[in-house]
């Protein structure tokens, strides 16, 4: 039934490229225009100084977008830990920690497989795992959680990851994510359409970063509308590349041929990248299952999957980094890899580099 409604409003949020897409129904437009009036509301109180932002001692990066679901967030976050280490930071990311049970602030456990994904939420627990010496801290207060990285963990700058929204947390730098695959969908606020903000919200935007430009069915039309909806905002372009298949399990890397019969299953806000990256690695899915975005695996759903790869004649089962932090005992015949994404900036990166070096000289390093 959930599945359903899922694939239901996917059709009405992303039309097919090419096509306006039929108006979505009208209570959903009525509950997107009261979801607006609280959106701008709230946006209004911070401008007017009716709510107060607070600044951290140290500079803050925020990484965040305008839609609901998957925009790429997770491995910009990852590229701008690399970069900010390279310039001599000591950063640190805070997260609300969605899906997960902590309320924080709480610093997350790196190495904590499924358990930290349930406590802390998968793409804290993946950027742990990823990063053990670098403070990944979850709290629902980003500003608290801040705190305790600047003060327990000694961050000299910090990134706030899904933080477009969270007016609270003041920031110097706001890079808004935008999906070129998918763009704006079709311009509607919640529930009528994907967006939490209006179009306009986009202008708050110091950098505007177009992700997945590889697979823009009108990227020359996208850039048009950003520079519209956010006209002082410097522009980045970037895509997701494959980089390489590691055990889910113990994280070794392993080789796994083009022409290999895999079984697929992922729990994404954007399954169907998944996929595009599995066929273009010349992989023959010999089945697939989809879930929703942050799915938890139960036990016996993994039984099920396992037997479901073996009885496909798969040589493996296959799925993303963030969803193997959430499966638990995996094991039989048949191994599960996971399948490695990393950014890949190509174009505006000076600009952003340049940018961040001077967030960091600010910062003391």
């Amino acid at each position: 039934m959930i599945g359903q409604l899922a694939s239901r409003l996917e059709r009405i949020w992303y039309p097919a490229p090419g096509s306006a897409g039929a108006p979505p129904p009208a209570l959903l437009r009525a509950a997107a225009a009261l979801h607006a009036l609280a959106a701008r509301g709230r946006a209004g109180a911070y401008e007017r100084g009716v709510l107060a932002a607070r600044r951290l001692p140290v500079p803050c990066v925020s990484v965040g977008n305008l839609s609901v679901g998957g925009t790429g967030k997770t491995p910009l976050v990852a590229w701008l830990v690399d970069q900010l280490a390279a310039l001599g930071a000591r950063p640190a990311v805070v997260s609300r920690g969605y899906g997960g049970s902590a309320r924080g602030p709480e610093r997350v456990t790196s190495g904590g497989g499924p358990a930290a994904a349930r406590r802390f939420g998968d793409e804290p627990a993946l950027l742990a795992a990823r990063y053990p010496d670098v403070p990944v801290i979850v709290g629902r207060d980003r500003y608290a959680a801040g705190l305790l990285a600047v003060g327990s963990c000694g961050a000299t700058v910090v990134v706030a990851d899904d933080a477009f929204q969270h007016r609270r947390l003041a920031r110097e730098l706001d890079i808004l994510v935008i999906d070129a695959s998918r763009g704006l969908g079709n311009g509607y606020q919640l529930p009528a359409g994907p967006l939490r903000e209006a179009p306009a919200a986009a202008a708050r935007a110091g950098f505007v970063m177009l992700n997945r430009v590889g697979s823009a069915p009108d990227l020359p039309g996208l850039r048009r509308t950003v520079a519209m909806i956010a006209p002082r905002a410097a522009l980045a372009e970037a895509d997701l590349v494959f980089a390489g298949w590691r055990d889910a399990g113990s994280g070794v890397p392993v080789e796994l041929p083009a022409g290999a019969a895999v079984y697929a299953f992922s729990g994404i806000a954007n399954p169907g990248s998944f996929r595009r990256t599995l066929e273009l690695l010349g992989m023959r899915i010999k089945g697939e299952e989809v879930f929703r975005d942050h799915h938890v695996y139960a036990a016996g759903e993994i039984a099920r999957l396992q037997r479901a790869a073996a009885a496909s004649g798969a040589v493996a089962a296959v799925t993303t980094a963030k969803d193997a932090v959430r499966v638990a005992g995996w094991s039989g015949g048949v191994p599960l890899y996971r399948a490695e994404v990393k950014l890949a900036m190509i174009s505006g990166h000076e600009t952003l580099w340049e940018t961040l070096n001077s967030l960091v000289a600010r910062g003391g390093g």
